[in-house]
């Protein structure tokens, strides 16, 4: 039996991915070069099925990149966007105390502020079920969102609130709070099939006994059986490595 090691999605590098999937199109080229020799009796072995699980993997593994050229656009653009919140903020509560509307009005502002500032939009953290980590980070950026339009209505229901700073205006904290919104609701959209094309392609390459690392370190085991441990067709096959790096 295969046993995969133990990662974390740290660990994770689209190259590792890749490089396993090209290790078995090498591995299946030798394999093939053995001719009526290899001859293995499980059919998960076999050239035609080891064949088709190359083909299969690339295509996850193609299927992965798409989506990974879709997300990471939104979230880099979200990233963008939420990275002045918190002093843009700040600015906006230190517009409040001073436009002359009263100490409440202050107060009122202050409150949401106080939360925008404390409610950190974490990066994401990627967990197995949830490559992006839209899952374990989305709860800070979702708050902030909903502190923002709290902002940017709480100014709008003060009629003495009316700086002169074009960044501080009523018409800019609605602004910001919409694009606040925008770019992480793109965000959420986008993770999922991210997440799925992620998932689909390490079940193909990770799974235990069926995955591309474990049948591919089962037909080198079985070129081993064949030729023998020291027999340099089994040293051409064992120089490939294939790892687990979901």
């Amino acid at each position: 039996m295969y046993v995969p090691k133990h990662t974390t999605m740290a660990s994770t590098t689209e190259t590792g991915h890749a490089k396993n999937i090209a290790n078995l199109n090498t591995l299946n080229n030798i394999n093939a070069a053995f001719g009526a020799k290899y001859n293995p009796g499980n059919k998960a072995y076999s050239l035609a099925s080891m064949q088709e699980l190359y083909t299969t993997s690339k295509g996850l593994q193609s299927d992965a990149n798409t989506q990974r050229g879709i997300f990471e656009p939104f979230q880099n653009a979200r990233t963008v966007e939420f990275k002045d919140a918190q002093k843009l903020a700040r600015r906006f509560r230190t517009a409040a105390k001073t436009c002359g509307a009263g100490k409440e009005f202050y107060t009122d502002v202050n409150k949401i502020v106080t939360k925008i500032i404390g409610e950190r939009a974490e990066k994401a953290k990627p967990t197995e079920t949830d490559p992006s980590g839209t899952s374990a980070s989305q709860t800070s950026f979702d708050n902030m969102v909903n502190h923002w339009d709290g902002l940017a209505k709480m100014l709008a229901g003060e009629t003495r609130y009316t700086p002169n700073e074009t960044d501080l205006t009523v018409a800019a904290a609605t602004a910001k709070a919409a694009a606040l919104d925008k770019t992480n609701s793109d965000v959420s959209k986008a993770a999922p099939n991210f997440n799925n094309a992620i998932i689909a392609r390490n079940k193909a390459l990770y799974t235990e006994d069926t995955g591309l690392c474990a049948v591919a370190q089962g037909s080198k085991d079985y070129v081993r059986q064949v030729f023998g441990f020291s027999s340099p067709e089994f040293k051409q096959v064992t120089k490939l490595v294939f790892k687990i790096v979901k």
